[in-house]
This record gives structure tokens, C-alpha cells and sequence, in this order.
């Protein structure tokens, strides 16, 4: 682990048993650094959510050893950002005609499709004209119950943490490999 004043780095073993540990290191980083600008229990408890789900991601689909989950605090707001050389995102839209898969070859960009839905929220992506997905809800007008029982996809997560951020966004740096999930929560002054 590695900290400045409004960074920690955390090196998370990609073991399910190590999920308690890091989320209670995460959010004691948090209390301390917002300092004078104090986290309400709703945005804690979102940033929480996030937090567990990306450190489940990581023992899930990384396929490798070893997870760095950062934290930035300042003023504006809090940002997680999960970094590993696991295997790249694949997004299969809700008609299943449609697919990403990073690195990005080949496609007219920006493409902005569904990928998932929970019956009220749909899910969607959007990537910009550097190859980041940028995830963002809509509203269903009418409820679409999916085949839950049939249709859990692995894409259930990435809704978990989109309506939780204020922001949510994945990028796949080609040269090197890495992948870096950031989530931005913005802090309200008092």
C-alpha cells in the first residue's frame, strides 16, 4: 500500500477472503480523507456497494493474482479506480447481436447500445473515440421483466456500480495490457 494526502493504493490478492479486509481499509481511508467535507451515509453506502463489487469482479474475471484498487478524496469528490492485466471486458448487447470486445478493433465509433436490463433500468454503453466504455442507465417506459432465472448475466454487476457512481467508466490501454475500471462519486459541500 502506498498513500499521499489524498491517494491510497491498495494491492488486493484477488482472493474472496480478502474482500472484508480491503472494503474496511477502503472506507476508513474515506472517512479520514474527506475530512472537512464529511461522507453522508447515502454516498458511503454507494461507494460500499462499488467497492465490493469491484474487488468481486476482480477474484471473478481478472484471472490474474493480483488487484490495485486506488482512491483519490478531495473536495469534489471521491474516485475508485480498479487497475489489473486480466482478460479485457467483453459486452454482449441485450439482443445478443452486438458485442465489444477491447481491444477495440475496427469500429465506427462512438457505438452506444443496451447490454442489459432489470426489468425498470436498461444499461447501456457508449464508447468514446478513445475506446472507453462509458456506462450510463435509461429508463424502461414500460417494465420489461427479464428472464431472471434464465438471463442472470455477468452484466448485473456493471449495473450495480453505474447506478451507484455518479460516474462509470472502463478503459483497455492496448500497449501495455491494463485495464481500469474508474467509478467517480461527487461530494456535496455542507
Amino acid at each position: 500500500m502506498s498513500e499521499d494526502l489524498n491517494l491510497i493504493e491498495i494491492i488486493f490478492g484477488n482472493n474472496r477472503h480478502e474482500i472484508p479486509g480491503t472494503l474496511n481499509l477502503c472506507l476508513d481511508h474515506i472517512l479520514e480523507g474527506a475530512g472537512g467535507n464529511p461522507v453522508d451515509e447515502a454516498t458511503l453506502s454507494r461507494v460500499k456497494w462499488v467497492i465490493i463489487e469491484l474487488l468481486t469482479n476482480a477474484v471473478k474475471h481478472s484471472g490474474e493474482r493480483e488487484t490495485v484498487l486506488k482512491i483519490r478524496i478531495d473536495a469534489a469528490g471521491i474516485v475508485l479506480i480498479k487497475e489489473d492485466y486480466g482478460r479485457p471486458l467483453v459486452l454482449v448487447g441485450q439482443d445478443s447481436d452486438k458485442k465489444i470486445i477491447w481491444p477495440l478493433e475496427k469500429i465506427v465509433r462512438p457505438v452506444d447500445f443496451p447490454i442489459y436490463h432489470n426489468g425498470m433500468d436498461s444499461l447501456c454503453v457508449r464508447t468514446d473515440e478513445a475506446g472507453r466504455a462509458i456506462f450510463f442507465i435509461e429508463q424502461l417506459a414500460e417494465m420489461e421483466m427479464p428472464a431472471l432465472l434464465s438471463d442472470t448475466s455477468e452484466h448485473f454487476g456493471l449495473l450495480i456500480m453505474t447506478k451507484a457512481s455518479d460516474e462509470f467508466s472502463y478503459e483497455f490501454e492496448a500497449a501495455t495490457g491494463l485495464n481500469r475500471f474508474v467509478c467517480t462519486f461527487k461530494l456535496t459541500s455542507r
